[in-house]
């Protein structure tokens, strides 16, 4: 549930102000205006939604998946996915930080999002090991 809370934060995130563009006059950018919005090809508009939304609708999936049927490799499918897709997005935050003019809420929202996804798929990947009767670390 955690994880899906995170799934639904980052996509607000997403329609928040993000960023303030430096054209005049100066106004603040969501990340959805500025990867499928601005002004580009249908294909690149593809790519900013895809961009943007696939990653978090597969974690999504995963979770809710795991929630409503419960398997073996949803926890093993969960931590991939997550893995991959949280440290590609804080590449890419870090990476623009450096470009961005003020940062808004936006993008502070995004991070913690995040977060909350990584800590959900942390608590679903040792409750899960807890829950097939391994040890887990946390046990003494």
């Amino acid at each position: 549930m955690v994880v899906l809370i995170g799934a639904v934060g980052f996509v607000v995130s997403c329609f928040l102000p993000y960023s303030e563009i430096a054209f005049p006059p100066t106004d603040s950018w969501s990340l959805y205006r500025i990867a499928v919005l601005g002004p580009a090809t249908t294909a690149q508009r593809v790519g900013g939604f895809l961009y943007l939304f696939a990653g978090v609708a597969t974690i999504a999936w995963i979770s809710l998946s795991g929630l409503l049927r419960p398997r073996r490799w949803t926890p093993f499918a969960l931590v991939a996915v997550s893995a991959a897709w949280s440290l590609g997005w804080i590449g890419s935050l870090v990476n623009q930080s450096g470009f961005l003019n003020p940062y808004q809420v936006g993008y502070w929202c995004l991070f913690v999002s995040i977060g909350v996804v990584v800590l959900g798929t942390i608590v679903v990947w040792f409750s899960g090991r807890v829950g097939v009767g391994e040890p887990s670390s946390a046990a003494p």
